[in-house]
């Protein structure tokens, strides 16, 4: 790395961490999920702005279904309307009389928002199966059980048959969810230095930039600078999840975890990744007339990280599949789809030991053609460049 390509790494690096959008992106991003957690949670609790009332009731026409607290009975619709229209009920329960042969049931409500209705939908199937179950002479112990069943204990086992400890569980979770973390690190990271060369091509300051360095220097500064972006990113979001799960009751699971060769594993995969991607948006880039075509053809490169999400049922039915194991030797979701798998299955080796040499040889070839396309694309300004004038140019001596 030379001392040219450094200023230009530093150069990149403090235009970007001093945008708007990147201190919006990088804590913005992490403070909206814990808003849309806590909410979540908040939620979960019964804790909000649902209406007071959540009295049912009900029109029984077939004569089993008996009171219980928080439903209330009427003679028939007209009345129960009538009660749910004054609001003394939020919803109103209709039993027809050939209920038992066909298990239909009628629910009106004005609560027209998808939470009140689903609130009204679950307490009402609560309160009938009960009635049920007592119709058929089922205990209040059994009914009970059937209800609110006990949630099974489950015990994950190693290859050996032993029992996995909650550090071994959690060293298989980890990756994960790094993974996640490190595929959205490489496309905000790619995506940034997508825009700077965009931006230095419409403005014409990339062709004063090689007159004063050469192109494999530019792209290289370029490359370390955004890498450093996306470092300083991923760096803060760990930073903000670590102190999130500090103050969590699982701060005691997360001391004693130690890495594993997983986590070193996901460390490599993303800086190989990272170099393949930022190699491809730096060409892409580079030879689109204008920001916005740039943005567009570079979106194929943004499917690839989403992969292990689009083929998530897949992965979880089959890992080991010859789908997911192509997956893993495409250069472009080899960091995703094998990181993902090697947290659900056992990976053999060599598929490893592929999938990390398929990444280093498409890097290797791919910065062999970098300089020249990027050289190239940066001195063509308001046209658009053919896949002929390319080849022709990476020919050139």
């Amino acid at each position: 790395m030379t001392a040219k390509a450094l200023v230009v790494a530093k150069f990149e690096f403090l235009k970007t961490v001093r945008r708007k959008g990147f201190i919006l992106g990088t804590i913005g991003l992490p403070v909206f999920m814990l808003i849309i957690i806590g909410l979540s949670l908040y939620a979960g609790a019964g804790i909000g702005t649902a209406p007071a009332n959540q009295t049912v009731g009900y029109v029984d026409a077939v004569g089993f279904v008996q009171a219980a607290p928080g439903f209330v009975q009427y003679p028939d619709i007209a009345a129960g309307k009538a009660a749910l229209v004054n609001g003394d009920i939020h919803s109103l329960l209709i039993v027809p009389p050939e209920y038992i042969r066909t298990g239909t049931l009628t629910v009106y409500t004005m609560d027209n928002s998808l939470l009140g209705s689903a609130g009204s939908s679950r307490s009402v199937q609560e309160f009938m199966t009960q009635n049920l179950l007592r119709h058929e002479n089922v205990s209040d112990q059994a009914a009970q059980k059937i209800l609110s069943p006990v949630s099974p204990t489950v015990i994950v086992l190693d290859e050996a048959g032993n029992p996995k400890g909650d550090q071994e569980i959690l060293g298989f979770l980890l990756p994960f969810a790094l993974t996640m973390v490190l595929a959205l690190g490489i496309l905000t990271s790619s995506g940034y230095l997508m825009q700077g060369i965009g931006e230095e091509k419409e403005s014409r300051r990339g062709e004063f930039l090689l007159s004063h360095c050469s192109a494999e220097e530019l792209l290289g500064g370029k490359i370390l600078g955004y890498a450093c972006v996306g470092l300083l990113q991923i760096v803060v979001w760990v930073t903000i999840g670590l102190a999130v799960i500090a103050a969590s009751p699982f701060a005691q699971l997360f001391s004693e975890l130690q890495v594993t060769w997983l986590v070193c594993l996901a460390v490599i995969y993303f800086i190989l990744g990272y170099f393949l991607f930022s190699v491809s948006t730096a060409c892409t880039a580079s030879l689109a007339p204008s920001v916005r075509e740039a943005q567009q053809v570079s979106a194929i490169f943004s499917m690839f990280a989403v992969f292990p999400l689009i083929f998530l049922q897949f992965l979880l039915q089959d890992p080991n599949s010859l789908m997911m194991q192509f997956l893993t030797y495409f250069p472009y979701t080899a960091p995703f789809i094998a990181m993902v798998r090697l947290t659900l299955v056992t990976v053999p080796p060599y598929e490893i030991v592929v999938s990390i040499a398929v990444l280093i040889i498409s890097i290797a070839v791919l910065t062999r053609l970098a300089a020249r396309i990027f050289r190239m694309g940066m001195l063509t300004y308001g046209k658009r460049v053919s896949f002929r004038e390319v080849f022709r140019f990476i020919r050139e001596k």
